[in-house]
């Protein structure tokens, strides 16, 4: 159902995204959508296929959801669907998101006569002389471009060729976990060793996340302590089965698929655990520090904007697995130096990744905009 556009007294904002459910910028949308709510917006988030939210989940929202319905991405027939829903909402802004976001949708606020756009960069794609074209059209007409570190303003200027004053930093933000983990009650429900040591990586089971850089150093190891628990759905899934049957270590590494209670499971683990080739400015890792999970990372570009090895986190020298399995046994034996990065990481978090300040820049950013 489409909702009828807001009292002008109010901006209303428009977030479309291709789902709400996938990854970390599905899940900063449905945590900044009711705090901008508090900052005296109003706000819809539009998903051009299903939400794939459950209506508890919606509910929790407090937002109106509206679903376009694309089925695959050879379902052109969403786009007069969408236009048309632009149109009815009659948004001040519509802020977009990932690569469904990045063109359709704002080929659509265009179409649908949006007053501004706003595009977050969540992170790098692959290009493309269609896609570069596309974007000689687009930018020009997209008000503001978000990014979440001065590093990556300058990459983004760089590469897509847009002015650094119309690029904004705004620090992703995180909610407090609200669920207290019973470590014994949920380390039974997964079926972990009471004494095992576990390694939490939550993410897309996709190449960029790495998952099986993981299992290897997992199997590269000194220690059978180590347990490695996944969860998350995606590409990879049947890859690292075979992976970790393969290396001899399958018993220790446990697959959950996607799951809805991620901050609580983390709250039994021992230390999370992100192996990625290449990141942002990712949710899940800014969620472990705040829960005081120590992290260990591989060294992507841009990670010691957030990871000093020794003080907030563990860094693997490289990608190797003999390497990242020399940062988990680190975590293992030193109990002092683990308590230290836990303590911390927390502050760093703390003050790195406040969801308040992140919503209400996001307004300032909004106001800005409106007012010109």
């Amino acid at each position: 159902m489409i909702v009828p556009a807001s009292p002008v007294s109010r901006l209303h904002v428009v977030h479309l995204c291709a789902n709400l459910r996938e990854g970390g910028a599905e899940a900063l949308v449905r945590a900044l959508a009711p705090r901008l709510v508090d900052e005296g917006l109003d706000v819809t988030l539009v998903s051009v296929y299903g939400s794939r939210l459950s209506e508890t989940e919606r509910a929790r929202l407090g937002v109106p959801v509206v679903e376009i319905g694309r089925t695959k991405r050879g379902d052109f027939g969403y786009w007069p669907r969408l236009v048309q829903t632009l149109r009815a909402l009659k948004p001040d802004i519509v802020h977009a998101h990932l690569h469904t976001g990045k063109y359709a949708g704002r080929l659509a606020a265009l179409a649908a006569r949006v007053p501004a756009i706003v595009f977050t960069e969540h992170g790098d794609e692959a290009g493309g002389a269609i896609r570069a074209t596309i974007n000689r059209v687009l930018h020009p007409r997209t008000a503001r471009f978000v990014v979440f570190t001065e590093g990556q303003r300058r990459a983004f200027s760089a590469s897509e060729g847009v002015a650094p004053d119309r690029i904004s930093v705004i620090p992703n933000g995180i909610d407090p976990a609200s669920d207290i983990a019973d470590r014994a009650e949920i380390r039974r429900e997964l079926g972990l060793p009471h004494d095992a040591f576990a390694l939490w990586l939550p993410a897309r089971l996709a190449t960029q996340k790495n998952q099986r850089l993981a299992i290897a150093a997992l199997a590269e190891s000194h220690s059978t302590r180590l347990h490695l628990v996944l969860a998350g759905d995606g590409p990879d899934a049947a890859l690292l089965r075979s992976t970790a049957r393969e290396l001899g270590v399958a018993p220790r590494v446990h697959a959950f698929g996607y799951r809805d209670d991620v901050r609580r499971i983390g709250g039994a683990m021992d230390a999370y655990v992100l192996a990625s080739l290449w990141e942002r400015m990712p949710l899940a890792l800014g969620e472990a520090m705040l829960d005081g999970l120590p992290a260990i990372s591989t060294p992507w570009e841009g990670v010691a904007d957030f990871i000093a090895d020794g003080e907030t986190g563990y860094l693997a020298r490289d990608f190797t697995p003999g390497a990242l399995a020399a940062a988990f046994d680190r975590a293992l034996n030193d109990d002092a130096l683990r308590a230290r990065i836990r303590s911390n990481a927390r502050r760093y978090a703390a003050a790195r990744f406040d969801l308040r300040r992140t919503a209400r820049a996001h307004a300032d950013l909004y106001h800005e905009l409106a007012a010109r």
